[in-house]
């Protein structure tokens, strides 16, 4: 079900319970041109892709409740074309390297990431749905 008003944008969805992070998020992506939506728990990001269907969520992987890897796998039982990118500050190389082998997400970003790296991996991952 597309977005209303969003006509024909790529729509990401930001999962973060860092209100700097998402907002920070919000702007460069917003500014680049898609229609973002964020939330900030697992609980509200499953239940916003539900109605929305974004074509990528941007995920931190620790937060409270729901942590970014149940989300991950959850997801793919919303909808299985939903592209995932893990945003985080955790210093596991080993878990990182877990998420992408095993396909559960499309590729990930280490917090505190710059502006163009943000970019560069959205359109990088959303390119590859073309």
């Amino acid at each position: 079900m597309p977005v209303p008003g969003s006509k024909g944008k790529k729509l990401i969805l930001i999962v973060d319970d860092d209100e700097v992070t998402r907002d920070a998020c919000f702007q460069v992506l917003s500014k680049a041109g898609f229609k973002v939506l964020t939330v900030s728990d697992g609980n509200a990001c499953l239940s916003e892709a539900k109605k929305c269907r974004p074509d990528l969520v941007l995920i931190d992987l620790n937060m409270p409740g729901v942590s970014g890897l149940e989300v991950i796998d959850l997801l793919k039982k919303v909808d299985a074309m939903i592209q995932k990118v893990v945003i985080t500050g955790s210093t596991d190389i080993d878990l990182d390297k877990e998420i992408i082998s095993k396909g559960r997400a499309s590729g990930y970003l280490k917090k505190p990431f710059i502006p163009e790296e943000l970019k560069t991996i959205v359109h990088r991952t959303l390119g590859a749905l073309s």
